[in-house]
Order: C-alpha cells, then sequence, then structure tokens
C-alpha cells in the first residue's frame, strides 16, 4: 500500500515542479501549475494517477492546514478595525454575487436546485487571496485605497467559505429536514467554538509560552501541527468539517505574540499539502465531459468578470463612496474566481448538489478566470483610468484633484519622496529652517496621522507622473527620495527619467545599487550605506582612545575623497550574475570592485613589471602584491612578477574582468 502511495507522490511532485517552473516563467500564479499537473496526470487526461482515497486524504490535510493559516490572519483586532469594510463590502460583495451569480444559473438550468444555485452563487463570488494579495504586495498596491478595499473583500469572502463549508452537508437534505439540520449544525459549531475560545484562551497561551522557553524550533513546530490537526479531528467527531476546526484554532491562535513564527512554521507543509489540494482539484476536470460547453466558456468567462467587476465597483462606488478610480480598481482585482471557490465547487459536486457535466464546466470557468487573474492585476491602473476617463488631461485621480488643489500653493518647496523616519526627520530639520516641503506616503494610516498633527504630507505614489505634477514637482527647488524599497525606488527613478527638466535630486542609496541611472538624471546620491559604515569606524576608532580631533581628520578625509576608499568591495557571490554572453559579471555595474588574481607559472604576466602591465590605462588599479606571505604596495613594486603572486586589483566590474582575463590567459 505504501509503495503506491509513494510513487503517486513522486509523480505529482516530477509534474508540479515542471509546471510551477513553467508557470513561474510566464508570470503566472503556482496555483495554476498544480491545476495545470492534475489535469494532465489525472484519470482524464494521461491517467498517470488515480484519484484515490490516499490523494484525497492528502489533498483534505491540505485544506486543513490552509484555514488554519487563515484564521490566524482573522486576528478579533483586525476585524474590528475594518469592520466597516470588512462586514459591510465584504458581506455585501459575497450576498449580491452569490444572489445575482446563483440566480442566473437557477433560472436558466432547470437542473439546479436552490441549495445547489446557493453554493455555486458562494463559489463564483469568492476571488483568489492567494494570486491577488501576492501580486498586489509585488507592485507595491497593498497600501494603497483599493488594496485596502480588496483585503477588507477578501478577508470575509475567507470568513464566508469557512461558514458555507460548515453549512453546505446540511443543504443535501430536503424542506423542514434540510432547515433543521442545518440549524442543528449551527448550534454544535456555536457550542464547539464557544468550548474552544474558552479552552483556548486560557491554556494556549500559557503552553506556548513554556513550549517557546525552551528554545527549541523543532518541539515548538510539532505543537503548531498538532494543534492545528488536533483541532480537525476535533471538529469532526462533533459532525463539522476539520477545516472549519483548523480554522477556529487558527483565530485563537492569531491573538498570541507567536503567530508569525506559527506562520512560518506551518508553511512549507501547508504549501505541500496544499499544491496536493489543487492537483486533485485538477484530476476531476474531465476534459471529454468539457469539450462539449467550450462554445460558451469563453462568454462566460467574459461575462462572470464583467458582472463580478460592475457588482463590486458599484458597491465600492455608490454605497462605501469610493473613488470611481479605487473602485475600478478594486473590482478588477477581485474579478477572478478563487481557490475556496474550487473549494466549494467540488464539495458541491461530492454531495451531487449538481450535476457533473456543470460541475466540469464551472471547474474549467473559475481555472480559466485564475489564468487571466495576473493580466488584470498587472493592467488594474490603466484600465480603470479608461474606464473613468481618467486618460483625459489633468490629473489622473480624485486623490490627484486633491493633491493639486494643496500644491498649488506652493513653490520653491522640496518634495519628499517618502514619509518614513528619514522622510519625516528630513521635514523636521527643513521646517527649522523655515523651508516649506511636501511629502509623499502610501501608508494611508501614518498621512492620517501626520496631517491631524499638522504636517503637511499626503498620500501618493511618487511611481505615477499624475502624483508628482500634481505635488508641484516643476515648482520645486528640490526633490527628495528618502525610500528604503529598492523596487520602489527603481520605479521612482524610472519616472523621475521621463520627466525631463527636474530640480535637484538627492537620493538615498541604502545598498550597491547602479549610479548610472542616477547619474543621467543628474541626482546627487547619498550613499547611506557608506556612510553608516564610516560612522561605525569612527564610534570604534573612538571608543579605542584615538584622539577625537584625529579621528574626525581620517573621517573627514574619506568624505572629501567621495568614500573613493570605501566603495570598492569584494563580492558576495550572490551579487555576480551571468551575463547573455556567457560571462560572470557583478550585478551592480559601475560601481569599483576589489578581485585578487593568483598568478600561475604561465601566465602571461609572470616576468613583466606592474608598469609594463599598462593596466592604469584600462581604468585599473593594483593596490597590493602578496608574495610568500609578504604585502608589498603595488605602486612601490618594481621589480618582475613570478609566478603564485597575487595580485589585488580594484577597478569597474567589466574592465576588472577584461584585465584578470589578460593576466592569466593573454586574451
Amino acid at each position: 500500500m505504501l509503495q503506491p502511495l509513494l510513487q503517486d507522490i513522486l509523480i505529482l511532485l516530477a509534474i508540479a515542479a515542471l509546471a510551477v517552473a513553467l508557470c513561474r516563467q510566464l508570470g503566472l500564479s503556482p496555483v495554476l501549475g498544480f491545476l495545470a499537473t492534475g489535469i494532465v496526470s489525472g484519470p482524464h487526461a494521461l491517467g498517470l494517477l488515480p484519484d484515490s482515497t490516499a490523494t484525497r486524504f492528502l489533498a483534505e490535510l491540505g485544506m486543513v492546514l490552509l484555514l488554519f493559516t487563515i484564521g490566524l490572519e482573522f486576528s478579533v483586532s483586525r476585524l474590528l478595525a475594518m469592520r466597516r469594510l470588512v462586514f459591510g463590502l465584504g458581506g455585501a460583495q459575497v450576498v449580491l454575487t452569490a444572489l445575482v451569480l446563483g440566480g442566473i444559473l437557477w433560472l436558466w438550468l432547470d437542473t439546479v436546485s436552490v441549495a445547489g444555485a446557493f453554493a455555486l452563487g458562494i463559489a463564483l463570488a469568492l476571488s483568489s487571496t492567494a494570486i491577488v494579495l501576492k501580486q498586489l504586495a509585488e507592485q507595491l498596491e497593498l497600501a494603497a485605497p483599493h488594496g485596502r478595499l480588496i483585503l477588507a473583500v477578501l478577508l470575509f469572502q475567507d470568513l464566508a467559505a469557512v461558514g458555507v463549508l460548515a453549512a453546505l452537508p446540511a443543504l443535501t437534505g430536503a424542506g423542514g429536514a434540510a432547515l433543521g439540520h442545518l440549524t442543528g449544525r449551527v448550534l454544535v459549531a456555536a457550542a464547539t467554538l464557544a468550548a474552544m475560545v474558552l479552552l483556548g484562551r486560557r491554556l494556549l497561551p500559557s503552553i506556548l509560552h513554556w513550549i517557546a522557553a525552551t528554545r527549541s524550533l523543532e518541539l515548538f513546530m510539532l505543537t503548531t501541527l498538532l494543534l492545528a490537526l488536533a483541532a480537525g479531528l476535533v471538529s469532526e467527531l462533533v459532525g463539522l468539517s476539520p477545516a472549519l476546526g483548523a480554522f477556529m484554532a487558527g483565530m485563537l491562535l492569531g491573538e498570541t505574540p507567536f503567530r508569525h513564527q506559527i506562520e512560518a512554521d506551518i508553511r512549507p507543509f501547508r504549501d505541500l499539502m496544499l499544491g496536493l489540494f489543487f492537483a486533485t482539484i485538477g484530476m476531476q476536470l474531465d476534459l471529454g465531459l468539457l469539450a462539449g460547453g467550450l462554445p460558451w466558456l469563453l462568454p462566460a468567462l467574459l461575462g462572470l468578470i464583467l458582472v463580478k467587476a460592475a457588482l463590486v465597483a458599484g458597491l465600492a462606488g455608490l454605497l462605501f463612496r469610493q473613488s470611481s478610480a479605487t473602485a475600478w480598481r478594486s473590482a478588477l482585482c477581485l474579478a477572478q474566481g478563487g481557490e475556496l471557490g474550487l473549494l466549494l465547487l467540488t464539495s458541491a459536486l461530492e454531495r451531487e448538489l449538481i450535476s457533473a457535466a456543470l460541475g466540469q464546466s464551472l471547474l474549467a470557468l473559475i481555472i480559466l478566470s485564475m489564468a487571466v487573474a495576473p493580466l488584470l492585476l498587472r493592467s488594474n491602473g490603466p484600465i480603470a483610468a479608461r474606464l473613468t476617463s481618467l486618460g483625459k488631461a489633468g490629473p489622473e485621480t480624485d486623490l490627484e484633484a486633491q493633491l493639486a488643489s494643496e500644491g498649488t500653493a506652493l513653490s520653491g518647496h522640496v518634495l519628499i519622496c517618502g514619509y518614513g523616519d528619514r522622510g519625516q526627520n528630513l521635514a523636521a530639520i527643513l521646517a527649522r529652517e523655515g523651508i516649506r516641503s511636501l511629502a509623499l506616503d502610501l501608508d494611508p494610516e501614518r498621512v492620517r496621522q501626520a496631517r491631524s498633527a499638522g504636517a503637511l504630507v499626503a498620500y501618493g505614489d511618487c511611481t505615477r507622473p499624475g502624483v508628482l505634477r500634481a505635488a508641484g514637482l516643476e515648482r520645486a527647488a528640490a526633490l527628495a527620495v528618502t525610500y528604503r524599497d529598492g523596487e520602489r525606488l527603481a520605479r521612482t527613478l524610472a519616472q523621475l527619467q521621463r520627466q525631463g527638466d527636474l530640480p535637484p535630486v538627492l537620493i538615498r542609496k541604502t545598498g550597491a545599487d547602479r549610479d548610472a541611472d542616477l547619474r543621467a538624471i543628474g541626482a546627487e546620491v547619498f550613499p547611506e550605506h557608506l556612510e553608516s559604515s564610516l560612522q561605525f569606524a569612527q564610534q570604534l576608532l573612538l571608543l579605542l582612545g584615538l584622539p577625537q580631533s584625529r579621528v574626525e581628520t581620517a573621517v573627514a578625509q574619506v568624505r572629501s575623497e567621495h568614500y573613493a576608499s570605501l566603495r570598492a568591495v569584494f563580492l558576495d557571490s550572490n551579487e555576480v550574475v551571468a551575463t547573455p554572453g556567457g560571462r560572470l559579471e557583478s550585478a551592480t555595474v559601475g560601481e569599483p570592485q576589489l578581485s585578487s588574481v593568483t598568478l600561475h607559472r604561465n601566465s602571461p604576466a609572470v616576468g613583466q613589471t606592474p608598469e609594463q602591465l599598462g593596466l592604469e590605462a584600462d581604468g585599473i588599479e593594483l593596490l597590493d602584491v602578496r608574495r610568500a606571505g609578504i604585502r608589498v604596495p603595488g605602486p612601490l613594486l618594481d621589480t618582475e612578477l613570478r609566478g603564485g603572486d597575487v595580485l589585488v586589483l580594484r577597478g569597474p566590474g567589466r574592465a576588472l574582468e577584461q584585465a584578470m582575463a589578460r593576466l592569466l590567459d593573454g586574451a
């Protein structure tokens, strides 16, 4: 029994590895790779894997762990802080979308019962939490207004899915029996939840504190798995879904200070089991049955996206007074189906609430909508701009219009991109000198608090040209970019390069970034990583008892040389990349680098003096020569080089690579 199961898992993992790698190359979600794995290897295609009890058990285990980690995010304080959007907008979106889509299916198809239409409506109303949150985080949009709306709706969708999963078995009854069964299950669920809350809040913190005090990561991980699976078992013993019990346990643990560690411990097991879950869903997709429904699949996909998007945009704009741009951007990001919708759909199929043919078509519809989701997410801004006529001249959003009205009175001010610790300190120093500044930041809560305290700061994304114009970039005396986030800094630089004439620009550089793009816009760079190293060394020299005047002189000399002695470093192997031509090159082209090369006996450089090598003509500096453990400064060495000599070189990456090749191979 064990050997066939291991064989099935091996086949599944091998195909999944290829499929997920391909999806990553195409910029698609790994979820689609696991679904494709199940479709290709399942009993309805190549037949490599059976739809067996063992694989279904592993898939259900994956859902238990998924609902457990979702529960970790549902802290009561977080829900209360966003209750208006979570229960208001999220509840309205799920209920209204389920009524519209379920009603359409019930009226259109005679074979769909009211219970089946209810399950299908909820399944189609849900969106993909995994795809949406991951891509919005990569696009730096989670903190934006539409990002907060999307997060609130997804939170309620996850919560609603848990409730429907618990109630779904009761829908297989009829009439009053079904209602009675459902009522009984609700009472059992409430009693179980109350018992878990009472016991959990008293026992779990003490248990976890004791486990953490042992400082054993293995014990903590085992305890985490034990709690998740035990909660699922208890839930199943009282007649509820194991996933519901795991969700309840996750909610309780989400209130403890160990939430992040628990999530980190459970994630590897969850991701693996969840991959098996999506693969088992893919196995259920019968391409033969689906072939008859292909003519209406694409129109149905378009209809699903339009209906879900229109409902979300209408609710957000009309009932919750969001700007048209925010409403449509949120709507486009939530217009696809999701993984919990797939779970509800397969559960409805197992309980024969819907026919196999309809289930196959809807499975394909949700999977296809998840495949196009990355395109909608990447283009949510431009598409929303067209839908709301934001492509016309003038401010691009209502937010930009408000920003423009505030910035109209400003001239000769300093525009600060990023209002973190560096941005706030900079604004405070400018204010002491009587210099006005306007800061832009993407943390709405920080903006709200700062504005209420009288600071001139506004919500805005410096990577968008309309925001920079509205903030008065043309009238600014200077621009300061204080972002720590490298990706956001790169996007801001790309936007500044398109602006043309710019005021003086000062950019905070926290790492060994490329300087070419910075010089292209005439920016002055504050090399924070170098200044930090210099101040660290300064403090150490003072601790060693060196006179303060001597230390300050040494530090001032390094600054006067523009940190030249600190810029060149030996590279981390992770900073070296392969070029298309097959060469190894620094990922930080343009930065001076250090490298050491050992001359072998037949090296062309052997027998020549350092002066004869002509390294200076290529911009390469010979710092030192080490021979038999003795170090000689390169400029002082006037003898011929020998085999075994170690040359320490400094220079630009590509020139350094060419010089080393010439020294070793004569190339």
